[in-house]
């Protein structure tokens, strides 16, 4: 035992000492298991004295540990009769009540309830509920926990994808950062489609001490410590006796879900055995039985039967219910119209749901069968941030891709996604399970659909959105399917940007050699591709070689007369002197930008090269000047629409007014600054608004800035300004 322990540490630590777990102890002290986790987590502060009487014979204490542990149950702090902050948790809210799974919900509770168990698996065969029991899971021990988070993984494929995939909907760049030692509940459903991303389970689990993951898949994920909670079909009658079919849980879900939809519905003795036949037919699978209640609307349970009498043979086994689940997904379609149909099977294409808006731009038309298909429990329609998306469960969307999705509605809805992102639509932020499954598609099977504007969106795309492991990924495989020279030139050139962008230069040149390959004498590819190349010596700490290949591209550029190159390099060379803290050369190198820039009458490049130099003038002690820039260069971006430039240029203003001591004008536009990049899902300017802010923050004595600092640091800002944040906390 430690000097200064809680009563709940001291418990908690000498149970654990005996090697008892809280059932064993709980049997030995004849205290409930209840009561001693309550007074382990710290819920019950002053337990009565018999309790504490109890405990302590039951853990066998010596003398010493008696004393200590008398002297901790008298000093405990007296009951929090505050009210307990409600967790509303990050899942979906259950819409239908949980039938059959008291004893399974029970267990899995048990288990993620316990600190000590850090990871549990709902395992079983597609359609027995595991998603379903997890959420419940996750929303009754909601209280228990300091946060509960869901992450659906039924759109990816990739175990790479994984980490993104979180970090986008934690809404940081650093899922461990943001977890840290809290007490939290992570709800990771289907996770059969990304085995290998276990060990991105295992960091997690290793980096947050107090996290605890919930996790459903077809197989357990092999991790140390993990706990298994295998889910079967619920139970099925043997008898058609309706009073003792009553107490199985299979026809308690099919009544409960056909009265929802069919008013006064009920087990009589003469639908009794078709109800019963029909409920073994179907092998307790929760998901067939929904999906026969909805038939159950408008038939009879000897109807219902009839059609799927023939789905599989008599003998099932655990292997065999997926195969039969398919087959009931198979019977459900089968009366739906030529339009119904043609609309389900697009909706195949869609990956982790689909707006409205984009179903009826690919369809053509007004998708009117959409409530035919939520009436028959293939589709749901839910709400997200205020607008309704269109779902499908990944067992349906399994069978949906195999027998209905054809080649026409996959090159539909990767044309339409396609054109998003060549229009930069904001929306696509919230859309790149479908983004990454349009480019698939044309990887696989419609390389027609990758041309070089395309290609080039794509790399702004990914680059804009920090997503750079996935960039990477997805355009090299675009350079392998391209259908043109250019087309593939401008995809290995995308793959090396983002290679370089998530910080691997030496990858990053050697996809800008295939890319300068593929380019061949063409002048704006080859610019382009030494442009990339000084960029990754740059970004290695080459800066001889990078100085190199930018003066290259500028004396290209001027012999040809291409104005727009000449900037892009002067601009170039102004970032490197301003890197190496050459300060007089870096200014030289932007005012020409500038000067020039002005002569092409280029708003949007004059802006850029008003930021470029303000940041220097920043540096070198001009804040004054550096703000009339900046003040200019973040009017323009408002202006032209561009949030994300717009937040750049502020979060520099704000170092600016830092600088001039100007406070309260340092906080209003750091904060403004880091809102505008957060929704513009800019990487970069969210790092230096926090920055900015964080600098302020310390200048003013704010504990919290040490906070802001290390969060700017989990973002792509410059070697200088990574340089002034180590510095600032000084290794702490």
């Amino acid at each position: 035992m430690q000097p200064g322990q809680t009563l709940s540490e001291m418990v908690a630590g000498l149970r654990s000492s005996r090697g008892l777990s809280q059932e064993q102890l709980a049997e030995r002290s004849g205290i409930s298991v209840r009561a001693i986790g309550e007074i382990e987590r710290g819920a019950t502060r002053r337990p009565h004295r018999e309790t504490l009487r109890a405990l302590a014979g039951a853990l066998n204490l010596t003398p010493d540990e008696q004393e200590a542990f008398a002297r901790s149950a008298r000093t405990a702090p007296p009951p929090d009769t505050r009210g307990r902050r409600s967790v509303r948790p990050a899942l979906p809210a259950p819409v239908t009540s949980i039938v059959g799974r008291a004893d399974d919900l029970a267990a899995v509770l048990r288990l993620v309830r316990n600190p000590a168990v850090r990871l549990v698996t709902i395992t079983g065969t597609g359609g027995v509920g595991k998603t379903r029991l997890a959420l419940e899971a996750g929303w009754q021990a909601a209280s228990r926990f300091e946060a509960v988070h869901g992450l659906d993984l039924s759109a990816l494929r990739e175990a790479d994808d994984v980490p993104q995939a979180l970090a986008e909907s934690l809404r940081t760049p650093d899922p461990a950062t943001a977890i840290g030692d809290g007490r939290w509940l992570l709800v990771l459903d289907s996770f059969e489609h990304v085995a290998a991303a276990a060990t991105t389970v295992a960091a997690l689990l290793a980096g947050c001490p107090r996290l605890t993951v919930l996790v459903t898949s077809r197989a357990p994920l092999r991790l140390r410590g993990e706990h298994l909670w295998p889910l079967t079909p619920l139970s099925t009658p043997d008898s058609d006796d309706p009073a003792a079919m009553a107490g199985h849980a299979a026809v308690e879900l099919l009544v409960e879900r056909t009265a929802a939809v069919r008013p006064g519905f009920a087990l009589t003795g003469d639908n009794a055995a078709a109800v019963a036949a029909l409920c073994r037919r179907l092998d307790g699978l929760p998901l067939a039985l929904e999906l026969a209640a909805a038939r159950l609307r408008t038939q009879a349970p000897s109807q219902v039967l009839a059609q799927v009498r023939d789905l599989h043979g008599d003998t099932v086994d655990l292997a065999d219910r997926h195969l039969s689940l398919r087959r009931t997904v198979e019977w459900s379609t089968r009366g739906l119209t030529e339009p119904d149909r043609r609309l389900f099977g697009l909706l195949g294409a869609f990956a982790g749901g689909a707006d409205p808006a984009d179903v009826e731009a690919v369809f053509g038309g007004r998708p009117h069968a959409l409530a035919t298909l939520a009436a028959h429990s293939l589709v749901t329609v839910t709400d997200r941030a205020g607008h309704p998306r269109i779902g499908m469960l990944d067992t349906i969307r399994e069978v949906v891709e195999d027998q209905l999705t054809g080649a026409a509605d996959r090159d539909g809805h990767a044309e339409h996604f396609f054109r998003l992102v060549r229009d930069g639509d904001p929306r696509l932020g919230d859309e790149q399970d479908n983004v990454r499954a349009a480019i698939q598609h044309a990887v696989d099977a419609a390389p027609a659909l990758l041309q070089v504007a395309t290609v080039r969106a794509l790399t702004g795309h990914y680059v804009a959105r920090g997503r750079f492991a996935e960039g990477r990924r997805m355009l090299a495989g675009a350079a392998g399917a391209a259908p043109t020279e250019q087309a593939r030139a401008w995809a290995w050139h995308g793959a090396a940007v983002t290679a370089n962008q998530s910080g691997d230069p030496e990858a990053a040149l050697a996809l800008a050699a295939s890319a300068a390959e593929a380019f061949g004498a063409d002048p704006d590819g080859r610019a382009a591709t030494l442009t990339l190349i000084g960029n990754a010596h740059k970004f290695a700490g080459r800066y001889a070689d990078a100085a190199a290949a930018y003066t290259d591209v500028l004396e290209q550029a001027r012999s040809t007369g291409d104005a727009r190159r000449e900037t892009i390099a002067l601009n170039n060379l102004g970032a490197l002197a301003h890197d190496r803290g050459a300060y007089a050369e870096a200014i030289e190198y932007h005012a020409a930008a500038l000067r020039r820039k002005y002569e092409l009458g280029d708003r949007r490049g004059v802006a850029v090269a008003q930021l470029n130099l303000g940041a220097v003038r920043n540096d070198t002690g001009d804040h004054a000047g550096a703000a009339v820039l900046l003040t200019e260069a973040a009017a323009t971006f408002a202006a032209l629409g561009e949030p994300g430039s717009e937040a750049f240029a502020l979060a520099l203003l704000a170092q600016s007014h830092a600088g001039l001591a100007r406070w309260d004008d340092a906080t209003a536009t750091g904060k403004r600054a880091l809102d505008l990049a957060r929704r513009a899902e800019h990487a970069q300017a969210t790092g230096l608004a926090l920055l900015a802010l964080g600098e302020t923050a310390a200048a003013n004595g704010d504990p919290g800035s040490d906070a802001l600092l290390r969060e700017a640091l989990t973002f792509p800002i410059g070697l200088p300004d990574q340089a002034r944040i180590r510095k600032h906390l000084g290794g702490r």
